[in-house]
């Protein structure tokens, strides 16, 4: 499976599968999605498996692929959304304290603030995701970027 195919089928079609029936656990797949994303791009090492990358990655992503209402979320250190949402989600399953998981039918909106704490709302998470995602494919179809490696499923 190329990078594309896996972008197309896993990451866009599974993930939108996920958060239409099961919320909390969309969040810790699309923040691996994101991080997977960030390797796409990732100009320096082009091993996904590489360590010690995953913060670099992560917060790359959120700054190049997803709207600017996320970059001010992008920080060093345990205040950023790399360790409050994609650390917490996914060594534990939990965001941490800085950050509260919903969905539209709470009436909330996304990136918001509630009660000191920064609301992302699934869906809308998700095609923020989505997109950053047909990004991807599009710097790889008009050669910004190779794709330089094969997905063996």
């Amino acid at each position: 499976m190329t990078q594309k195919e896996f972008i197309n089928h896993v990451l866009i079609n599974e993930i939108g599968d996920v958060v239409d029936h099961h919320k909390w656990l969309s969040f810790i797949l699309i923040c691996s999605g994101i991080e997977f994303l960030g390797g796409c791009i990732d100009g320096e090492e082009k091993n996904l498996n590489a360590e010690r990358r995953s913060s670099k990655r992560f917060n790359a992503a959120i700054l190049k692929l997803f709207p600017i209402q996320y970059h001010k979320f992008v920080k060093d250190g345990k205040d950023g959304i790399y360790a409050q949402l994609r650390c917490g989600m996914n060594h534990v399953a939990l965001p941490g304290m800085q950050i509260a998981l919903s969905e539209r039918s709470s009436g909330l909106a996304n990136l918001t603030d509630n009660n000191s704490r920064t609301v992302i709302i699934a869906e809308d998470f998700y095609n923020d995701f989505k997109k950053a995602c047909q990004s991807i494919i599009k710097l790889i179809e008009d050669g910004s970027i190779s794709e330089t490696f094969e997905i063996r499923c």
